[in-house]
This record gives C-alpha cells, structure tokens and sequence, in this order.
C-alpha cells in the first residue's frame, strides 16, 4: 500500500530538487511505501495525499493551508537540506507507523 506525501514549497521546484535526496533517505529507513510527491503549495490544497510536508519558508501560510486540505501538515522547522531531510524521514515514520500492516496480520 502506497502512503502518498506532498512535498510543498511555494513554486514546486525546490521540492523536486529535495525529494531526490529525501527518497534516497526513505528507502534507507525502510519506508519504501512512502511515495513523494513535490508540489506547489497552490496544489496542496487539492492534493491526494495522506501527508503534507510544507517547506520552512511557508510556515506564514501553514493555518491557511491547514484549513484548505484534510491531510495532515508538519511545517519543516529549516531550510537546511540533511535538517530537513531528517525531520522528514522522523515525521513520515510517525505518520506512517500505523498504517504498517504487521507481519502475519
């Protein structure tokens, strides 16, 4: 089962460029389920997807944003790229943890 996560930034670029290094993090956590998604944060609104992750440079926008969607948002705390990448990867194991079907179940 795929866990779809919106990776938002204001324009969807510097998402896209993140995401490389963030999937490269994922896989190394195991949470190859986790399928990301960058997009601009006048997508987020309608986005499918079961997470928001929303640059540190929209946290001004956040409540708005909040209120638009249904999917959770953590607003990352940093602009920095290994800060980040690893805030992300705590936040999508939190998130993700319930939906993980256990073994023999």
């Amino acid at each position: 089962m795929t866990f779809t996560v919106g990776l938002v930034c204001a324009a969807g670029v510097s998402s896209t460029f993140l995401a490389h290094g963030l999937r490269a993090a994922l896989s190394d956590a195991g949470l190859d389920s986790v399928e990301l998604e960058p997009m601009a944060a006048d997508r987020a609104a309608v986005a499918d997807a079961g997470l928001l992750l929303v640059a540190h440079h929209l946290r001004g926008a956040a409540d708005e944003l909040a209120a638009a969607t249904s999917a959770p948002i953590v607003v990352l705390s940093t602009d920095d790229r290994t800060a980040v990448i690893t805030e992300a990867v705590r936040s999508l194991v939190l998130h993700t943890a319930d939906r993980t079907p256990m073994e023999g179940h």
